[in-house]
Protein backbone atom coordinates (compact mmCIF):
# COMPACT_ATOMS: atom_id res chain seq x y z
CA UNK A 1 0.00 0.00 0.00
CA UNK A 2 1.53 3.28 -1.15
CA UNK A 3 0.84 6.40 0.94
CA UNK A 4 1.56 9.92 -0.32
CA UNK A 5 2.09 13.15 1.56
CA UNK A 6 -0.18 15.95 0.36
CA UNK A 7 0.76 19.56 -0.43
CA UNK A 8 -1.24 22.72 -0.98
CA UNK A 9 -0.96 24.74 -4.19
CA UNK A 10 2.04 26.64 -2.78
CA UNK A 11 3.80 23.30 -2.24
CA UNK A 12 3.53 23.39 1.50
CA UNK A 13 3.00 20.09 3.30
CA UNK A 14 -0.48 20.00 4.80
CA UNK A 15 0.01 17.05 7.18
CA UNK A 16 -2.57 15.09 5.20
CA UNK A 17 -1.90 11.81 3.40
CA UNK A 18 -3.56 9.88 0.60
CA UNK A 19 -3.50 6.22 -0.38
CA UNK A 20 -2.54 5.64 -4.01
CA UNK A 21 -5.65 5.33 -6.18
CA UNK A 22 -7.94 7.13 -3.74
CA UNK A 23 -9.69 10.38 -4.61
CA UNK A 24 -7.69 13.35 -3.35
CA UNK A 25 -9.19 16.37 -1.56
CA UNK A 26 -9.73 19.54 -3.57
CA UNK A 27 -6.63 21.72 -4.01
CA UNK A 28 -4.29 19.01 -2.75
CA UNK A 29 -1.32 17.59 -4.61
CA UNK A 30 1.24 14.84 -4.22
CA UNK A 31 4.85 14.76 -5.44
CA UNK A 32 6.12 12.96 -8.57
CA UNK A 33 9.76 12.76 -9.68
CA UNK A 34 11.43 11.79 -12.97
CA UNK A 35 15.11 11.35 -13.83
CA UNK A 36 16.93 12.47 -16.97
CA UNK A 37 20.60 11.56 -17.37
CA UNK A 38 23.43 12.78 -19.59
CA UNK A 39 26.74 10.94 -19.80
CA UNK A 40 30.14 12.35 -20.77
CA UNK A 41 29.34 11.76 -24.46
CA UNK A 42 26.17 13.83 -24.22
CA UNK A 43 23.90 10.78 -24.47
CA UNK A 44 20.70 10.47 -22.45
CA UNK A 45 19.48 7.33 -20.66
CA UNK A 46 16.18 5.68 -21.54
CA UNK A 47 14.52 2.64 -20.00
CA UNK A 48 12.00 0.31 -21.61
CA UNK A 49 8.99 -0.41 -19.47
CA UNK A 50 8.04 -4.03 -18.78
CA UNK A 51 5.68 -5.74 -21.21
CA UNK A 52 3.18 -6.55 -18.47
CA UNK A 53 2.96 -3.03 -16.96
CA UNK A 54 -0.66 -1.98 -16.48
CA UNK A 55 0.10 1.57 -17.68
CA UNK A 56 2.04 2.26 -20.91
CA UNK A 57 3.58 -1.22 -21.24
CA UNK A 58 6.56 -2.05 -23.48
CA UNK A 59 7.48 1.54 -24.40
CA UNK A 60 10.62 3.62 -23.89
CA UNK A 61 10.48 5.99 -20.93
CA UNK A 62 12.61 7.29 -18.05
CA UNK A 63 12.96 6.37 -14.39
CA UNK A 64 10.51 7.99 -12.01
CA UNK A 65 7.43 7.70 -9.86
CA UNK A 66 5.61 9.09 -6.85
CA UNK A 67 7.27 10.15 -3.61
CA UNK A 68 5.99 8.11 -0.67
CA UNK A 69 5.17 9.37 2.80
CA UNK A 70 8.15 11.04 4.46
CA UNK A 71 10.20 11.48 1.27
CA UNK A 72 11.34 14.76 -0.19
CA UNK A 73 12.17 15.11 -3.89
CA UNK A 74 15.83 14.05 -3.55
CA UNK A 75 15.04 10.95 -1.50
CA UNK A 76 12.29 9.94 -3.92
CA UNK A 77 14.40 10.20 -7.07
CA UNK A 78 17.31 8.34 -5.46
CA UNK A 79 14.97 5.49 -4.48
CA UNK A 80 13.17 5.34 -7.84
CA UNK A 81 16.40 5.13 -9.87
CA UNK A 82 17.87 2.49 -7.58
CA UNK A 83 14.68 0.42 -7.58
CA UNK A 84 14.07 0.58 -11.32
CA UNK A 85 17.61 0.55 -12.74
CA UNK A 86 19.81 -0.76 -9.97
CA UNK A 87 22.25 2.11 -9.53
CA UNK A 88 22.44 5.20 -7.35
CA UNK A 89 22.09 8.57 -9.07
CA UNK A 90 24.98 10.96 -8.39
CA UNK A 91 23.12 13.53 -6.29
CA UNK A 92 26.14 15.86 -6.21
CA UNK A 93 25.92 16.12 -10.00
CA UNK A 94 22.15 16.34 -10.18
CA UNK A 95 19.63 19.14 -9.97
CA UNK A 96 15.95 19.80 -10.54
CA UNK A 97 15.81 21.02 -14.14
CA UNK A 98 12.15 22.04 -14.06
CA UNK A 99 8.96 21.58 -12.06
CA UNK A 100 5.39 21.41 -13.30
CA UNK A 101 2.05 21.54 -11.49
CA UNK A 102 -0.55 19.28 -13.03
CA UNK A 103 -4.24 19.05 -12.23
CA UNK A 104 -5.32 15.46 -12.58
CA UNK A 105 -7.81 12.97 -11.15
CA UNK A 106 -7.80 11.31 -8.67
CA UNK A 107 -5.12 13.70 -7.36
CA UNK A 108 -3.06 16.50 -8.86
CA UNK A 109 0.69 16.56 -8.48
CA UNK A 110 3.90 18.53 -8.55
CA UNK A 111 6.44 16.90 -10.86
CA UNK A 112 10.18 17.52 -10.34
CA UNK A 113 12.25 16.64 -13.39
CA UNK A 114 15.81 15.91 -12.33
CA UNK A 115 18.88 16.07 -14.56
CA UNK A 116 21.99 14.08 -13.63
CA UNK A 117 25.41 14.24 -15.27
CA UNK A 118 26.66 10.71 -14.78
CA UNK A 119 28.29 7.80 -16.60
CA UNK A 120 26.86 4.33 -15.99
CA UNK A 121 27.29 1.24 -18.13
CA UNK A 122 24.09 -0.46 -19.27
CA UNK A 123 25.74 -3.80 -18.46
CA UNK A 124 26.06 -2.79 -14.79
CA UNK A 125 22.36 -1.95 -14.40
CA UNK A 126 19.71 -4.30 -13.05
CA UNK A 127 16.08 -3.92 -14.07
CA UNK A 128 13.26 -4.06 -11.54
CA UNK A 129 11.10 -7.12 -12.38
CA UNK A 130 7.67 -6.13 -13.63
CA UNK A 131 8.77 -2.53 -14.11
CA UNK A 132 11.71 -2.33 -16.54
CA UNK A 133 13.06 -4.70 -19.18
CA UNK A 134 15.92 -2.84 -20.87
CA UNK A 135 17.89 0.42 -21.14
CA UNK A 136 19.89 2.39 -23.68
CA UNK A 137 22.02 5.51 -24.05
CA UNK A 138 21.17 7.71 -27.04
CA UNK A 139 21.98 11.22 -28.26
CA UNK A 140 18.89 13.40 -27.65
CA UNK A 141 18.62 14.56 -31.26
CA UNK A 142 18.51 10.94 -32.44
CA UNK A 143 15.28 10.47 -30.49
CA UNK A 144 13.41 12.95 -32.67
CA UNK A 145 14.78 11.28 -35.80
CA UNK A 146 12.91 8.09 -34.81
CA UNK A 147 9.15 8.84 -35.06
CA UNK A 148 8.10 5.75 -33.10
CA UNK A 149 10.54 6.47 -30.26
CA UNK A 150 9.57 10.14 -30.17
CA UNK A 151 5.86 9.24 -30.01
CA UNK A 152 6.48 6.84 -27.13
CA UNK A 153 8.39 9.40 -25.09
CA UNK A 154 5.72 12.01 -25.73
CA UNK A 155 3.43 9.78 -23.64
CA UNK A 156 5.33 11.41 -20.76
CA UNK A 157 3.45 14.66 -20.16
CA UNK A 158 6.60 16.67 -19.53
CA UNK A 159 8.73 15.32 -22.39
CA UNK A 160 8.17 17.93 -25.10
CA UNK A 161 8.68 20.76 -22.61
CA UNK A 162 11.90 19.29 -21.19
CA UNK A 163 13.38 18.08 -24.48
CA UNK A 164 14.90 21.40 -25.71
CA UNK A 165 16.73 21.87 -22.39
CA UNK A 166 17.98 18.28 -22.50
CA UNK A 167 19.34 18.91 -26.01
CA UNK A 168 20.97 22.15 -24.87
CA UNK A 169 22.72 20.49 -21.93
CA UNK A 170 23.87 17.65 -24.18
CA UNK A 171 25.36 20.11 -26.67
CA UNK A 172 27.14 21.95 -23.85
CA UNK A 173 28.96 18.70 -23.10
CA UNK A 174 29.94 18.20 -26.74
CA UNK A 175 30.77 21.85 -27.48
CA UNK A 176 32.58 23.22 -24.42
CA UNK A 177 33.70 26.84 -24.18
CA UNK A 178 37.12 27.43 -25.71
CA UNK A 179 39.05 28.33 -28.86
CA UNK A 180 38.19 26.57 -32.12
CA UNK A 181 39.61 26.70 -35.63
CA UNK A 182 37.26 26.61 -38.62
CA UNK A 183 38.31 24.22 -41.36
CA UNK A 184 38.99 27.26 -43.62
CA UNK A 185 41.50 28.59 -41.09
CA UNK A 186 39.84 31.32 -39.02
CA UNK A 187 39.78 31.03 -35.24
CA UNK A 188 36.79 31.59 -32.96
CA UNK A 189 36.01 31.57 -29.26
CA UNK A 190 32.89 29.73 -28.10
CA UNK A 191 31.29 31.92 -25.44
CA UNK A 192 28.45 29.55 -24.58
CA UNK A 193 25.25 28.00 -25.87
CA UNK A 194 21.63 29.08 -25.72
CA UNK A 195 18.18 28.32 -27.11
CA UNK A 196 16.72 30.03 -30.18
CA UNK A 197 13.81 32.14 -28.92
CA UNK A 198 11.39 30.91 -31.61
CA UNK A 199 12.45 27.34 -32.42
CA UNK A 200 14.12 26.43 -29.05
CA UNK A 201 16.95 24.90 -31.08
CA UNK A 202 20.34 24.85 -29.29
CA UNK A 203 22.60 27.58 -30.70
CA UNK A 204 26.34 28.17 -30.32
CA UNK A 205 27.32 31.74 -29.43
CA UNK A 206 30.86 32.48 -30.59
CA UNK A 207 33.24 35.36 -31.26
CA UNK A 208 35.54 35.86 -34.23
CA UNK A 209 39.20 36.18 -33.18
CA UNK A 210 40.01 38.34 -36.19
CA UNK A 211 38.74 41.54 -37.79
CA UNK A 212 36.23 43.41 -35.64
CA UNK A 213 35.61 40.42 -33.37
CA UNK A 214 31.99 39.98 -34.38
CA UNK A 215 29.64 37.80 -32.32
CA UNK A 216 28.00 34.99 -34.29
CA UNK A 217 25.41 32.30 -33.65
CA UNK A 218 25.12 28.94 -35.37
CA UNK A 219 22.87 25.91 -34.81
CA UNK A 220 24.73 23.57 -32.46
CA UNK A 221 23.78 20.63 -34.69
CA UNK A 222 26.09 22.06 -37.39
CA UNK A 223 29.12 22.71 -35.16
CA UNK A 224 30.61 19.22 -35.09
CA UNK A 225 29.49 18.23 -38.56
CA UNK A 226 31.96 16.94 -41.08
CA UNK A 227 32.46 18.98 -44.26
CA UNK A 228 33.39 17.43 -47.60
CA UNK A 229 36.47 19.03 -49.15
CA UNK A 230 36.97 19.71 -52.87
CA UNK A 231 39.47 16.86 -53.06
CA UNK A 232 36.98 14.40 -51.61
CA UNK A 233 38.24 14.23 -48.03
CA UNK A 234 36.17 15.10 -44.98
CA UNK A 235 37.05 17.24 -41.98
CA UNK A 236 35.17 18.59 -38.97
CA UNK A 237 33.73 22.05 -39.47
CA UNK A 238 35.36 23.24 -36.21
CA UNK A 239 38.22 21.68 -34.26
CA UNK A 240 38.89 22.71 -30.67
CA UNK A 241 42.37 24.10 -30.03
CA UNK A 242 42.21 24.99 -26.34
Amino acid sequence: MEIWDLYDRDRRLTGETLQRGAEGPKDRYHLVVDALFLNSRGETLLQRRAKDKDIMPDIWSVAGGSAVQGEDSAAAIAREVMEEMGFAPDMENGRIMMTELRERKPCGFFRDIWLFHQDAAIESMTWQPGEVQDGRWILPEKIKEDPALWEQLCELYFWEKAYPYLCLESMRIRIPKGIYRHYKGNRYEVLGLGLHSETVEPMVIYKALYGMGEIWTRPASMWNEEVKLAGGGRVRRFEMEM
